[in-house]
């Protein structure tokens, strides 16, 4: 099985990165399809956390290669980041990072646009992390973007950028009664910044075809969860992207016709950053107590993430979405002290039963719950699935049951050996790794 999809199952923040990692071990080469940066991955290498906005996951293992997809959107400066935090850990890739051409570049004034849109919402707005994301996307589907293959060409650049920095004026100043930008400062700026990435432009889509002809173990990586999805997700409170499985093909430029494996990644419970329905949300002090034991704080903006239980409707969404191989359950250690745990086996709607989490209805889903007895047992140390304490083992397999997916992995801790294989040969990629 030369290739495996990582996507996530809930909305976001559902420890892709480290799961990323620990597969792209067995990988060749790492692609990520989809966002920007937006989406914060983070990972515990040689001893300190490392937070990966763009750059795949898959990096930090030597000899991987890495490449960003035509349906990404990029922030050089984020890039650039990255870059030094990569260095500071001896992390040397080289030529082993390749940006597709096709890629759209986020500017200062996306950022701009992006707050300034969400803050004139007022009670209705999204809750942006204000990275420039939606108004980059904007540009693309507008056909007046600027492409990473822009970049290769100063006279073109310029003209492009010439001609947004006007319009995007036109908007701040009339719109939002807000200071124009500076072309020229801009320009000189940003043509800088984006020097080192040039040399990383080229065609992903043919080497990422040609790796996977030639039997390549290829792992893709999504960025945001199912659920945030543009046209499945809960509506308009989503990403601008495709987040899915099915975003690889036009994400990367490949049939998806090659795709292989899909895993899901979620928590042991569910959060989630920004506004938008969450049936499943806890409120008040036991919130506030599961916010601490797992440190929800968004990687990206530092906000507070809401939390909520475990939302078996809100996964079998997904798996049916995307037809999931395995699950890998993270984030189980932070439930290692509770004494009562709850899941959401489904809804109530109107006073009728509803298995499935319904985007359309969100806001009216009553969830519905069953009690477990925590294991209060420490499982960071575990690294087999029967050292798992009793509770903790009868608790996944509930899950399993509840959402018709087989678990391959559980996540213990957020060290990157801190991973126990439930069911062997579950996920093919490890068994053949």
């Amino acid at each position: 099985m030369p290739n495996l999809v990582v996507v996530g199952a809930q909305w976001g923040d559902e420890g892709k990165g480290k799961v990323v990692d620990h597969l792209a071990q067995s990988a060749d080469m790492v692609v990520r399809y989809q966002g920007g940066p937006n989406a914060g991955h983070t990972v515990c290498f040689r001893g300190r956390e490392i937070i990966l906005h763009q750059i795949p996951s898959g990096i930090l293992t030597p000899g991987v290669k890495a490449v960003i997809g035509c349906g990404c959107v990029i922030d050089p400066y984020t890039l650039a980041e990255e870059s030094a935090a990569l260095r500071r850990l001896k992390i040397s890739y080289g030529r082993r990072l390749l940006i597709d051409s096709r890629a759209h570049m986020i500017l200062p004034y996306h950022r701009m646009l992006d707050t300034l849109q969400d803050k004139q919402r007022g009670k209705r707005r999204i809750g942006t992390t204000g990275r420039g994301i939606g108004p980059a996307y904007q540009d693309k589907l507008a056909r007046v973007g600027i492409r990473a293959a822009d970049l290769l060409h100063e006279d073109i650049f310029m003209d492009k950028l010439r001609r947004n920095v006007a319009a995007a004026n036109f908007v701040l100043m009339d719109r939002y009664k807000a200071d124009p930008i500076s072309f020229k400062s801009l320009a000189e700026d940003y043509w800088k910044v984006t020097r080192p990435l040039a040399r990383m432009v080229g065609d992903g889509s043919a080497v990422v075809e040609q790796e996977l002809k030639k039997g390549t173990r290829v792992l893709f990586e999504g960025a945001q969860g199912v659920h945030l999805d543009l046209d499945l997700g809960t509506y308009p409170y989503v990403t601008t992207s495709s987040t899915g499985a099915w975003g690889v093909g036009p994400g990367v430029g490949i049939s998806p016709l090659w795709l292989e494996q899909v895993v899901g990644v979620a928590k042991a419970y569910t959060t989630r950053v920004g506004m938008g329905p969450f049936p499943a949300e806890i409120e008040g002090s036991e919130s506030e107590v599961l916010r601490k034991l797992g440190a929800e704080y968004g990687a990206t903006t530092g906000r507070p993430r809401r939390c909520g239980w475990f939302d078996a409707g809100l996964l079998r969404a997904s798996v049916r979405y995307n037809r999931f191989t395995a699950l890998v359950v993270t984030k189980l250690d932070v439930l290692d002290s509770l004494e009562e745990i709850k899941v959401c086996t489904g809804y109530s709607l109107n006073g009728r039963r509803v298995r499935e989490f319904d985007a359309a209805h969100a806001v009216e889903l009553e969830p519905q719950y069953i009690t477990m007895r925590g294991w209060r047992q420490p499982t960071g140390s575990c690294r087999k699935y029967r050292e798992l304490p009793l509770g903790a083992r009868r608790y996944l397999r509930k899950i399993e049951e509840l959402v018709g997916c087989p678990i391959a992995l559980i996540s213990v801790g957020s060290d990157r050996t801190q991973m126990v294989e439930m069911k062997p040969g579950a996920l093919k990629w490890l068994k053949s790794g």
